[in-house]
């Protein structure tokens, strides 16, 4: 009886250290991040559609809505008195409010009297919110005769969730100036109900209310649907059909008393939210569904102390209960997925009615209760050794169970020989360019740069080694298996390459500098494995053949090309690729020279013009090694006429003058001397 007190009071002990483990690591980023997922589930699979405001509509400026303006020659961003059609069509319907979820910062691009007719507009229309933005790149308001104009202003600052999805949206906002801004949400509230921003109780947590979203309006299922939506274009054509006695292509009655939204949901505008309802969800319907939740009331509210307490000490109640019932077959699947499906259950049901329960931490106490409990029977009382096994691999799907939890002995430092391709790169004139931009402006680029040419070389099945300031390291081959892993290398290189090509025009609206990437590759043994201190290390290549690959990502340079390939990585890849061979080269630290490659394409796809280029090139290179330079010189020196100019023709040229003057000694095999890093 007393063994059996103290197995209880010992069991009861490794459950409360659970309890206390989950309680510390709950409010870490990683349990937050997951808690957030499960929030966002709620939100898609619970949400009811029909409890949605029926007076909120949305007026959208879609692409639909550019492309039918820009037929007439009217380019973003539009006349303002685009925006006055609208006011007018909806004062004619009867709108209540109208919110405007745009900064008008900047005078009207056509005319000065545009924006005093907008903001007589604006007055008279009289229920109307103007955004701004007070923390974002610094102050952003509109211009003096628009916010002369407007009932009120609503600030845009709407930090993100710490995973990048806009879930809660601030009360109010502290300017520079120590006055208080409502954000465009409550404005919109305050305007349309005409209560003080005091007036609204939300409870404020992790930056700002949390926002009941109903579903969504201009993307997502269609089951989720909730408020209207029309076309901006739609409002302004239709005031000019009223004005010109036509029959309008919209009814105004459609707005009367409607609280009206206009905002930005064309992809170019770039007004799109990662959101809980949707992936991509235009910024001003978070900002509705706020207003949605403040006008009434429809607050989301945390659960309490003891309602968490309550579902965590249930969980580990049921998972030492599943643990003690081991014996008994099939007993502790039962009692573990049936607390596990009442644990959701009831955080389902509280987010029914607007309570937000913990669904991470109470899984996470009977699945950890059960292990611990388990694990404690097997170590100290010495209990089913086999069936706790058994348990595990039945009770826990193997995605769950990372590689480095399968074998832990992953984890030791060291490393094996392997194969691989490794990819260096960087971008041409990196130094000049950081020197033009802002710090804010380079690291906005560089985060850009570097994630397209990672997830071009993760998508390949590559492993990003390191960045190193503008460089990236890849390899392929390690730790997985990759079958013909230099032709999948230099299949990344080129899509870099061609997806660099399809940024220049974004990169150059915004304002930055021409982006050139110069890589190297090459193919060959090399030393991979966790490598480092015993306190921190990481997964890493090292070798003869990894400085190499670097060598020739700079000796690009000396050439003008953009991907150089070495002998080795030519060879694996075989006929599936286009090059042009461009040196014998003696490298730092090489016996012997190799030859190196322009890669210029895959076969099938490379345009004709380059091969024959290519060709030529090569044949007045043959001319170069049997030591005629008069004729090899002339060769190079008529590629840039007939081909565009091409600096490693210039390049030969220039060594030909030099092999005139100095002729290389006699056992010259053709090679050169590769300097670049």
């Amino acid at each position: 009886m007393k063994a059996r007190l103290q197995g209880f009071l010992a069991s009861a002990a490794v459950l409360a250290a659970v309890g206390g483990l989950v309680l510390l690591v709950r409010p870490s980023e990683v349990a937050r991040s997951v808690e957030l997922k499960t929030l966002d589930w709620r939100f898609r699979r619970l949400s009811v559609p029909e409890r949605h405001d029926p007076r909120i509509v949305l007026v959208m400026i879609d692409q639909p809505s550019l492309d039918r303006f820009e037929k007439d020659a009217v380019y973003w961003p539009w006349p303002r008195t685009i925006y006055v059609a609208m006011l007018e069509f909806l004062k004619k319907g009867g709108a209540r409010t109208v919110v405007f979820d745009q900064i008008f910062s900047n005078p009207s691009f056509y005319a000065a009297a545009e924006d005093d007719e907008f903001g007589k507009s604006l007055k008279k229309f009289g229920r109307t919110v103007l955004a701004q933005n007070v923390t974002r790149g610094g102050e952003k308001r509109p211009i003096s005769a628009l916010a002369s104009g407007a009932a009120a202003l609503g600030d845009t600052s709407t930090p993100a969730d710490i995973d990048g999805v806009f879930r809660r949206v601030p009360l109010a906002t502290t300017l520079p100036s120590g006055k208080t801004s409502p954000s465009l949400a409550a404005a919109a509230a305050m305007v349309d109900s005409g209560r003080r921003l005091e007036d609204f109780h939300p409870p404020l947590e992790g930056g700002g209310m949390l926002v009941n979203f109903h579903g969504v309006s201009l993307t997502g299922d269609p089951l989720l649907k909730t408020y209207a939506s029309y076309p901006a274009a739609d409002l302004a054509l239709s005031w000019n059909d009223i004005v010109e006695k036509r029959k309008p292509e919209l009814d105004p009655a459609l707005f009367k008393d409607k609280l009206v939204f206009v905002g930005m949901s064309a992809a170019g505008l770039l007004d799109n939210r990662p959101s809980p309802v949707a992936p991509q969800l235009a910024g001003t319907e978070i900002v509705a569904a706020a207003a949605d939740t403040l006008l009434n009331g429809a607050y989301l509210k945390p659960a309490g102390t003891a309602f968490l307490a309550a579902l965590i000490l249930f969980a580990l109640l049921a998972g030492g209960a599943a643990s003690g019932l081991a014996d008994a077959a099939g007993a502790a699947p039962l009692i573990l997925l049936g607390a596990s499906a009442a644990l959701a259950a009831a955080a389902c049901a509280a987010f029914r009615r607007g309570v937000v329960a913990d669904m991470v931490a109470p899984q996470l106490s009977l699945w950890l209760g059960f292990a611990a409990a388990s694990a404690y029977n097997y170590a100290v009382e010495g209990r089913r050794k086999r069936y706790i096994q058994g348990a595990f691999s039945r009770y826990l799907s193997p995605e769950i169970v990372s590689r480095i939890a399968d074998n832990p002995e992953a984890l030791a430092l060291g490393g094996e020989r392997r194969e691989i391709t490794i990819y260096f790169s960087d971008i041409e004139g990196f130094t000049t360019i950081s020197e033009k931009l802002e710090p804010e402006r380079l690291t906005k680029l560089m985060n850009r740069y570097l994630g397209e040419m990672t997830d071009t070389i993760l998508a390949s099945g590559g492993t990003l080694d390191k960045y190193i300031g503008d460089a990236v390291m890849a390899f392929w081959n390690a730790p997985l298996a990759c079958e013909g892993h230099a032709l999948v290398a230099c299949r990344a290189a080129l899509a870099n390459q061609k997806r660099l090509v399809e940024l220049a025009g974004e990169f150059d609206r915004s304002g930055y500098p021409p982006v050139r990437a110069r890589i190297g590759l090459n193919s060959g043994p090399a030393i991979v494995g966790n490598l480092g201190s015993a306190r921190r290390f990481s997964y890493t290549a090292l070798g003869d053949s990894v400085n190499l690959a670097s060598r020739l990502e700079g000796a690009n340079k000396a050439y003008g090309s953009y991907i150089l390939i070495s002998e080795s990585t030519r060879e694996s890849a075989g006929a599936a690729i286009e090059t042009r061979e461009l040196d014998f080269v003696m490298v730092k630290g090489k016996r012997r020279p190799i030859r190196v490659y322009e890669l210029i394409g895959l076969a099938g796809e490379t345009d004709g013009r380059l091969l024959a280029k290519a060709r030529a090139f090569e044949a007045a290179l043959e001319l170069y090694r049997r030591r005629r330079f008069d004729e090899a010189e002339a060769a190079f020196e008529a590629l840039p006429g007939a081909h565009g100019p091409d600096h490693a023709s210039d390049e030969y040229a220039a060594r030909c003058r030099h092999f005139r003057a100095e002729p290389p000694p006699s056992d010259w095999n053709g090679s050169w001397a590769l300097t670049e890093k």
